[in-house]
C-alpha cells in the first residue's frame, strides 16, 4: 500500500513510463496514477497481462471488451493505489463509458472493516444488518501482504495456513486409511473404492461450497453468525488473494472430515469404507491445493486458464453462481452456471 506522503503528487506522462518493470509498475487511469508494484502479482487475470501494460494508460483497457471489461470491484481494488495525479499538461479527455458515469465516481464509501486492523474483534464488536453483511463481505478487497486477525501472535498463528500445509498433513492420513483397509479388502476392490470416493469428491466440493459456505442470506441475524459466516468463508470472499487463507485450516478440515467420516460409517462396512474415504481426502487435497493455484497461479493450458477464469469470476463477478472449483459439471448439471458465458 502507498503512504499517505506518496499521495497527491503530479506526474508527467513520460515519468509514468519509466516505471514499466516488475520492480516499479506504474499506470495510468483517467489521469490518475497508480502505484500497481505491490500487486500486480495477485492481479486475477495474473501478472503477465498487467505488466504488458506498465508505465501506460490503461483507461480504455479497463473497458475493453476484447481484454476484460472491468467489474466496479476492480476499481475499488485500484483504488488503495493511487499515488497522485496526471500534470495538467498531460492530461487526456477519454470517452465517458456507456452509463455516462465514470467507474470511479461509483465505488461507494467502505463503511465496513479496516483490513489495515485485526478483523476479528472488529467482527465481533460490529452491529452490522445481515443485508448490508452480506453485501460487502462478497466485495473483494486487497492487501499486499496477509491480514491481521488477532493482535495476539500466537493466536493469529492459528489463522494462516501455507498451501503445503494440506498434503503435508493429510497425505500420511490418506496412506494410513489405505493401508488399513487392505487388511479388509483385496487391492482391486480397494482401487474400485478409491476411484469412487474420489470421484464422489467432486460432489461434495461443490455441495459444500454452495450449501455450507455460500448459505449467505439464509444465516440468522445478529452479530455471532456473521462471525461464523466471517470465518467460515466470509474472509475468502473480503480478501480473496490473502495466500494464507485460500486452504481451509487442518482444523476446519479435520471437523468436516470426521462427519462426513460418521456418516459413510454408517453405510459401508470396513474396507470399503477406508478406501472411499482415502479417496475422498485425495479428491479434497487436490481441490485445496487447485483453488490455491487458481487465485496465484499462471499457465497457457487453455482448460486450465478457463478454470481460473471460471473461479476468479465467482469472487469478483457473482459469488451466487459458479461453485465448482476443479471442474464446471456440477454447476451445468444443477443450473448455477454464470448466466452469461463470458468474463
Amino acid at each position: 500500500m502507498v503512504s499517505k506522503e506518496a499521495k497527491q503528487r503530479e506526474y508527467s506522462r513520460a515519468e509514468v513510463a519509466k516505471h514499466d518493470s516488475e520492480k516499479s509498475l506504474w499506470v495510468i487511469r483517467g489521469n490518475q496514477v497508480f502505484d500497481l508494484t505491490t500487486f500486480y502479482t495477485d492481479h486475477p487475470g495474473g501478472a503477465d497481462i498487467l505488466i504488458q501494460f506498465a508505465g501506460q494508460d490503461i483507461t480504455e483497457a479497463m473497458r475493453d471488451g476484447d481484454i476484460h471489461v472491468h467489474a466496479i470491484q476492480a476499481y475499488r481494488v485500484l483504488k488503495d493505489f493511487y499515488i497522485g495525479e496526471v500534470m495538467a499538461e498531460d492530461r487526456k479527455e477519454h470517452p465517458a463509458p456507456e452509463s455516462g458515469k465514470d467507474e470511479m465516481d461509483c465505488i461507494e464509501d467502505d463503511d465496513f472493516l479496516d483490513i489495515h486492523k485485526p478483523l476479528f474483534m472488529q467482527m465481533w464488536n460490529s452491529n452490522f444488518t445481515k443485508e448490508f453483511y452480506i453485501k460487502e463481505i462478497h466485495r473483494p478487497r486487497h492487501l499486499p501482504r496477509p491480514a491481521v486477525f488477532f493482535e495476539n501472535p500466537f493466536l493469529e498463528k492459528f489463522t494462516r495456513t501455507p498451501w503445503w500445509v494440506v498434503p503435508m498433513y493429510w497425505g500420511p492420513i490418506m496412506c494410513a486409511i489405505f493401508s488399513l483397509g487392505l487388511r479388509y479388502e483385496p487391492p482391486n476392490v480397494m482401487a474400485v473404492g478409491f476411484v469412487f470416493g474420489l470421484l464422489s469428491w467432486t460432489l461434495m466440493e461443490y455441495s459444500i461450497h454452495r450449501f455450507v459456505f455460500h448459505y449467505d442470506e439464509n444465516i440468522p441475524d445478529g452479530t455471532t453468525a456473521q462471525v461464523a459466516h466471517f470465518l467460515l468463508h466470509g474472509v475468502h470472499h473480503f480478501l480473496p488473494m490473502d495466500q494464507l487463507r485460500l486452504v481451509m485450516p487442518p482444523a476446519l478440515s479435520t471437523f468436516l472430515a470426521l462427519n462426513i467420516l460418521g456418516i459413510l460409517s454408517c453405510i459401508f462396512s470396513p474396507g470399503m469404507l477406508h478406501a472411499i474415504a482415502s479417496g475422498i481426502i485425495t479428491g479434497y487435497v487436490f481441490y485445496d491445493e487447485c483453488h490455491y493455484w487458481l487465485h496465484h497461479g499462471t499457465t497457457q493450458n487453455e482448460r486450465l486458464s478457463y478454470l481460473k477464469s471460471y473461479h476468479l469470476r465467482h469472487h469478483y463477478k457473482d459469488f451466487k453462481a459458479g461453485f465448482g472449483i476443479t471442474s464446471d459439471f456440477w454447476d451445468n448439471i444443477f443450473g448455477t452456471n454464470f448466466a452469461s458465458p463470458e468474463y
